[in-house]
């Protein structure tokens, strides 16, 4: 009795165990550049995503209302240049859950690996984990990025991305 249990479970437990596999965290290089697309609760923007050893920097091409805006940030303070306007403030002062802080910080987490588990779907290794308090999870193509899911509301696509390193 007990082997025609086992062997009626066998199939079940090969079949649960297709869907997802378990695997090691893709990473990211220290130091890159990507063309991004963002949307975040229905707003779309484009632009570029660079990230070296002394912080990131987004540069906006779309919408056009903010198109040429920069959003940097350093250990040394966060800054936002619109045309002749700059501003800078102390690192802190950008706020936890802005997309562009998000963002940045879910790609840190899969540059160090840490707290960030992985998966094999569909041919694509995707990381997940939490970034304040944000659920998140980047699918690599052999290694490099290609989207990137926040919270339900933010969704990020990366397009021709180029390691420095």
């Amino acid at each position: 009795m007990k082997k025609i249990i086992a062997a009626a479970l066998l199939p079940i437990m090969l079949l649960c165990s297709c869907n997802a596999k378990s695997t090691k965290p893709d990473t990211m290089p220290e130091s890159y550049k990507t063309d991004v697309l963002i949307s975040d609760n229905g707003r779309e923007f484009s632009g570029s995503f660079c990230k070296d050893e002394k912080g990131w920097e987004y540069e906006f091409s779309a919408p056009e209302s903010i198109k040429g805006m920069k959003l940097s940030k350093t250990a040394e303070g966060f800054t936002a240049e619109l045309e002749k306007l700059k501003i800078t403030d102390a690192p802190e002062k950008l706020p936890q859950n802005s997309p562009a802080r998000l963002i940045a910080g879910a790609l840190e987490m899969c540059e160090s690996g840490k707290g960030v588990t992985a998966e094999y779907k569909g041919g694509k290794v995707v990381n997940k984990g939490v970034i304040n308090g944000a659920d998140f999870e980047v699918t690599f193509d052999d290694g490099i990025p290609c989207s990137m899911e926040i919270g339900g509301e933010i969704a990020v696509t990366f397009k021709n991305f180029a390691s420095n390193d």
